[in-house]
């Protein structure tokens, strides 16, 4: 059961890579090194052109994260089968996966699509939560119970950080689609757009600052869920550190921006600012899990309601 766990959390990892590779693909512009897909050129061996060794670099992680992802669905279906916290999450990843495939391959077909590009990315950070849930919900079973104290500290917090990556989702869309569709480089200096706050009729323009404003906004949410888990430090010291980790995270990736417009999107920059979102994406993901378990948690061990006895 243990090998179990490690395999999910194995493949948590693999899919924090493959994000990084997807989005190297996306600085360097090599998303039709491979014009065609699934093969390359009309073959299973890339040619020995560096657009076409970066796309098939990025299928082949995809490739590995997919055996990956079947092999913990196999396993959770072996070992942890009546537990429901791991089983469903396990399972339902592997559709998920051959809908991400689908969406690469639409990617290459329909040449490059801001809004497939966007939607592409957003999945692969939905396989990330579920990936988490499964390998979360592995750790509590092999763990134990947490004490009643904890758990409604977690769910405090799980509530916060859920409400967090609402926000979130919208931010990383639309940063998937600015990335995509040209608008990165259409305000020069940071915060302002072209030396203003608020862009003019450009859609460019409009596009790059909403994402601008929606990661802005990311701040007062993200606070909300670091002032409660510093409330509860005495009964939730992963919450502590999970808020703190989002925090840092998030101080790290606005900087990341910044730098980014500031030095005309560098690569290594650009891949820098994505594996940052996608980890605060699985920190946020992780103390949302915590506390949703902890809710379950506390549902199934409240006491039946007891019959009146008669008079």
């Amino acid at each position: 059961m243990r090998a179990t766990r490690n395999l999910a959390f194995v493949t948590v990892f693999a899919t924090l890579i493959l994000v990084g590779v997807g989005v190297y693909v996306r600085a360097t512009g090599s998303g039709l090194g491979c014009p065609d897909w699934p093969t390359c050129h009309g073959g299973i061996v890339p040619p020995h052109e560096q657009e076409a060794l970066i796309e098939s670099t990025h299928r082949f992680v995809a490739a590995l994260v997919g055996i990956l992802v079947i092999a913990t669905a196999v396993l959770a279906w072996r070992h942890f089968r009546e537990t429901p916290a791991v089983l469903w999450p396990a399972l339902v990843t592997v559709p998920l996966v051959g809908i991400q495939g689908a969406l690469g391959a639409i990617t290459v077909w329909e040449e490059l699509p801001p809004e497939i590009v966007a939607t592409h990315l957003l999945l692969a950070m939905v396989i990330l939560t579920v990936m988490a849930a499964t390998a979360l919900g592995m750790f509590n079973t092999l763990r134990g119970g947490a004490p009643p104290g904890e758990r409604a500290a977690a769910r405090r917090v799980g509530r916060r950080a859920a409400i967090t990556l609402v926000l979130f989702v919208a931010v990383v869309w639309m940063g998937g689609y600015l990335g995509e569709s040209g608008g990165s480089t259409a305000c020069e200096g940071w915060p302002t757009c072209n030396g203003a706050v608020f862009p003019g009729a450009d859609d460019q323009q409009i596009t790059h600052m909403t994402h601008r404003y929606l990661a802005a906004l990311l701040v007062v949410p993200l606070a909300w869920m670091v002032a409660a888990a510093w409330r509860e430090r005495a009964t939730l010291r992963w919450g502590v550190h999970a808020a703190s980790t989002a925090g840092l995270i998030y101080v790290l990736q606005v900087a990341a921006g910044a730098l980014n417009v500031l030095y005309t999107f560098p690569d290594a920059l650009t891949v820098t600012h994505t594996v940052l979102a996608s980890l605060l994406w699985l920190t946020l993901s992780a103390a949302a899990l915590l506390g949703i378990s902890a809710l379950a948690a506390r549902r199934e061990s409240a006491p039946l309601p007891q019959a009146e006895a008669p008079a």
